[in-house]
């Protein structure tokens, strides 16, 4: 194993990544440095068979959560000293995932309470209608009353009537909240 690069800005990455046959890319990963998350998307489009490795500043089971969710195969906090990051990337190097205990328990806690959250704000949503659905769709495009009555070939007045019974439904006193509790649900 050796190191090919050193790079202190997400856009060098890229360009590392391009020019070395890597293996394994190890960003680090924190409250400062949001952006080098992004970077792992544009990463694994350009080489999917990348593995990437975040070193964490910090124990955030939410940045956790979208590290994995953005493809990361290694989690290893700063404090750790250097053996256990070399064998943290020799795991990953050999198909493996690699999340410490502590972390992966607060991991598990956070998507647990995501899941619940998704969980009570879809609930309203089994009340409506199958057209109120599909307004509630076009909101989450975000079209407007008159693009929803055209496509749905009803008029505006009508669709009117379907977004008051949606937000009703959801009890909400406006189409952006309705959007936002959608959205929360992972609906449309």
């Amino acid at each position: 194993m050796r190191v090919v690069a050193a790079v202190s800005h997400p856009r060098d990455v890229q360009h590392v990544v391009r020019a070395h046959p890597v293996d394994i890319a190890v960003l680090a990963v924190g409250a400062g440095q949001p952006e080098f998350l992004e970077e792992a998307v544009d990463l694994l489009n350009a080489r999917a068979e990348l593995r990437l490795v975040a070193v964490a500043e910090v124990e955030d089971p939410a940045l956790l959560a979208r590290a994995v969710r953005m493809g990361f195969r290694g989690w290893v906090p700063k404090n750790v000293g250097v053996a256990a990051l070399i064998t943290a990337l020799q795991e990953v190097r050999q198909g493996g995932t690699v999340i410490p205990p502590l972390s992966l328990t607060g991991l598990l806690a956070h998507l647990l309470d995501e899941e619940r959250q998704q969980w009570e704000a879809a609930r309203p949503l089994a009340a409506l209608t199958p057209r109120e659905r599909q307004v509630l769709t076009a909101m989450c495009r975000g079209a407007s009353r008159q693009r929803i009555a055209a496509d749905l070939a009803i008029s505006p007045n009508t669709v009117r009537t379907h977004v008051q019974s949606v937000l009703r439904k959801l009890d909400v006193h406006s189409s952006l909240a309705a959007v936002t509790l959608a959205r929360r649900a992972r609906f449309g």
